[in-house]
């Protein structure tokens, strides 16, 4: 019987009934009622038909009790071992599969991706952080015309033609990055952060960091620290999960929902003065074309909305966060990847010493400049490799189901959540030799590091060399920006510097060595830097010299 004709009965015999009879029918309708919600929810939580397998159900919580707050993709990764390629989890009632398979991927991320391209609703972020329908971060985002528009637009600067558009800028805060190295290593943190934001806000709103506060660099970086903190599994409720939670007052404890505000609030703040900046540079290119030698992202925008007034285009909001995005990526990931990639530098000294013969080759007595990129083989081979090992997102972001689906005769409903679990998709003991091993040469051997008989036509399918960038729709189309900004700091700071572990030591052990939370960061990054010999610190600053000026009359 369905609840609404237990309610109308019970309604109508209140209507007869006495004061006494009234209050008793009222809390046996309560009763009635949430036994009926319980039995519902915990028959909601059990494993439902045609469903992948999966570790055991706790009914009324599902699998609860056994997903980690603490690096989940280590468990994935577990589980993979003991069911397979599909995973199937029931988080509360809610249905997750993790794929461990790389042509399982392809089939649903690529070419089912049409509708398997969603973002699991998350209330915090798109209630609270960034509230919908007005703030669109990418974050957010469903795979909807506003996020195709969104994406086409970032061809400007990130597609191939867009990278080396901004190239000389790139190349321009790398120079920047290695002088600013010649401390030694004491403020490498700082200096590291700065250079992967430099860039990106440059190309996107036409500033400088160099003419920001001083302290703008630190305030960002923790304006990225509060919002990941808040999104770490563990530190909020899981409203998402328990829905009701979300009605608790904050008075009552859930704190949440301040600390939410807050961080809502710094990075309005990022995105306005962005936006002003952006506009402010329109300004200047309209009042004198000849002023700006690269219009920045945001002014691209405006001036091809200006062109084509009836054609769909970004609100000022929107537009904010649409250049405030590639800051908080890089900062997040590409800054992380080159902290990794240090770390490694400093515990394999001989790897550290085949990259600086390589740049020293390139560049013949001076810093290798953007020109010899395709030069830098056996770095590439090393970012490759570092994105492998220590991926800055191992648990991948999340894609959702957006209608019913069949596969291998697994039946998935709308709304399920599925994880390409970049972490087993990259260290598959079938697919890599010793992939605990942080190995270079094996993307010298062949494109995609794995085993020769892995990389043969018959079994290599259509899998991705990586999956630290996600995979189908979604995946992040700043990949060559990424290797570019890599291979640039990189190579000059090793044609420089020799990188050495400090006096307490290097920890690379994910386990013990690296953060929890949404991005898998070094626990302690920091590194010494010494100058290979004082000669090389001419060339540092003539490097520094002439890439700024370029810079400079770029975006002045």
């Amino acid at each position: 019987m369905a609840i609404a004709d237990v309610i109308s009965k019970l309604c109508a015999a209140v209507s007869k009934a006495s004061a006494t009879q009234w209050i008793a029918t009222t809390v046996a309708a309560i009763i009635v009622t949430t036994a009926l919600t319980l039995i519902r929810w915990t028959l909601g939580t059990l494993r439902p038909k045609n469903f992948p397998p999966g570790p055991r159900i706790t009914p009324g919580l599902g699998n609860l009790l056994q997903m980690p707050l603490s690096k989940p993709y280590l468990t994935f990764h577990k589980w993979f071992k003991s069911y397979g390629d599909l995973v199937g989890v029931k988080v509360g009632t809610g249905n997750m599969v993790i794929i461990n398979s790389p042509d399982i991927v392809n089939e649903l991320f690529d070419r089912r991706g049409a509708y398997y391209s969603g973002r699991p609703y998350n209330h915090i972020l798109s209630k609270h952080v960034f509230p919908l329908p007005e703030d669109k971060a990418v974050t957010v985002l469903q795979y909807d015309d506003y996020y195709r528009r969104w994406r086409k637009s970032l061809n400007y600067i990130l597609g191939p033609g867009g990278v080396n558009r901004v190239t000389p800028v790139l190349e321009a805060e790398a120079a920047n990055f290695s002088r600013l190295c010649l401390d030694g290593g004491e403020n490498y943190i700082r200096n590291l952060h700065y250079w992967a934001l430099a860039g990106p806000i440059a190309i996107t709103c036409g500033k400088r960091l160099e003419n920001l506060p001083a302290d703008y660099t630190e305030t960002f970086v923790h304006g990225q620290d509060v919002l990941l903190e808040l999104i770490t599994p563990g530190v909020a409720p899981p409203v998402d999960v328990f829905p009701i939670l979300k009605y608790v007052p904050e008075w009552l404890g859930a704190s949440w929902k301040a600390a939410a505000r807050k961080v809502h609030d710094i990075h309005l703040t990022d995105r306005l003065m962005y936006l002003d900046y952006g506009k402010d540079q329109r300004a200047r290119i309209k009042k004198d074309p000849s002023s700006i030698g690269l219009p920045c992202l945001m002014a691209k925008i405006l001036e091809d909305q200006e062109a084509n007034p009836n054609a769909p285009g970004f609100t000022d909001i929107e537009l904010a966060h649409l250049g405030a995005n590639m800051g908080g990526v890089a900062v997040d990931t590409t800054a992380v990847t080159l902290k990794s990639m240090m770390l490694l530098f400093a515990c394999y000294p001989e790897v550290m010493r085949k990259v600086q013969a390589e740049v020293d080759r390139v560049g013949n007595g001076k810093p290798p400049t953007a020109e010899h990129l395709d030069q830098l083989v056996y770095l590439r081979a090393c970012i490759s490799e570092t994105l492998r090992f220590r991926p800055t997102t191992p648990s991948a972001l999340p894609h959702t189901l957006d209608k019913d689906d069949i596969f291998k005769g697994y039946f998935f409903t709308k709304g399920t959540v599925f994880l390409a679990n970049a972490w087993t998709l990259n260290h598959n003991e079938e697919d890599y030799d010793r992939p605990e091993e942080w190995i270079p040469e094996r993307f010298l051997e062949n494109a995609y590091g794995l085993r020769p008989e892995r990389f043969a036509p018959a079994t290599l399918g259509s899998r991705r060399a990586l999956y630290a960038f996600g995979s189908g729709r979604r995946i992040c189309p700043g990949i060559d920006f990424a290797f570019t900004s890599l291979l640039l700091a990189s190579s000059k700071i090793l044609w420089a510097h020799d990188v050495l572990p400090p006096l307490e030591g290097v920890d690379i052990s994910i386990e013990t060595g690296y953060e929890d939370g949404v991005v898998t960061a070094p626990k302690n990054p920091a590194v010494l830097l010494r100058l290979r010999d004082e000669k090389r610190k001419d060339g540092i600053m003539e490097d520094f010299e002439r890439t700024n000026a370029v810079a400079r009359s770029l975006i002045p």
